[in-house]
């Protein structure tokens, strides 16, 4: 009896520890791709919002595929050299919270698309009424807060928080254009800075195994 409690323990303990390396490694690994992110989401703003306030045309906001494209290929060139994250429940997780915020954003502005067809087919005389910035803004938030808080990581939570209130707050005053230029808050409060702040402790060596 004795024996097997102690094999229970013992699993349990080898459990806890593969958790806290995979935990530990995927922090090691965020703060690259963070800051890569973060750059490409507060550039691509600003770059929509110059050719849309100059031409008028929201068809500029197509290149936020574009930005999507390029930070796929550089976050897989990235994973090349990364150290592997024990497969575990905390690195399925995050996975899994990403996955299903591209498919959420991804799916709504697909039904944006749809609605806008249905209406000009049956000639409805109304137009599509989504304030997407503000939907994704929030998303967005609160994505990266709960991987924060699956990761036991404060710093990805707090600048999430701080930066997802201030630009729900822009959303909400700010109209046309310039609306688009929350994302250059949420790029560069809620990725580089906890995404630099993650990469200092890496070299300090304050993000290591246990």
């Amino acid at each position: 009896m004795e024996t097997k409690n102690l094999t229970t323990e013992n699993s349990l303990k080898i459990i806890a520890e593969t958790m806290e390396r995979s935990r530990m490694t995927i922090a090691r690994n965020m703060g690259k791709p963070l800051i890569l992110w973060g750059s490409l989401v507060a550039l691509t703003s600003v770059v929509v919002y110059f050719l849309w306030s100059k031409t008028g045309n929201a068809g500029w906001n197509l290149l936020w595929f574009f930005m999507s494209i390029i930070g796929f290929v550089c976050t897989m060139l990235m994973d090349r050299n990364k150290e592997k994250a024990p497969d575990t429940e905390v690195s399925r997780t995050v996975g899994k919270i990403w996955m299903w915020f591209g498919i959420f954003v991804t799916g709504f502005y697909a039904l944006i698309w749809v609605a806008y067809l249905i209406m000009r087919y049956f000639d409805l005389g109304t137009t599509v009424s989504a304030d997407l910035t503000l939907i994704i803004t929030i998303a967005m938030g609160l994505c990266g807060v709960i991987t924060g808080a699956v990761m036991r990581m404060k710093s990805v939570i707090v600048c999430l928080l701080v930066a997802t209130a201030v630009s729900v707050v822009i959303a909400l005053i700010v109209a046309g254009p310039a609306k688009i230029l929350v994302f250059v808050v949420l790029g560069i409060v809620g990725l580089i800075v906890p995404g630099l702040i993650l990469q200092n402790k890496v070299k300090k060596g304050s993000v290591l195994p246990k």
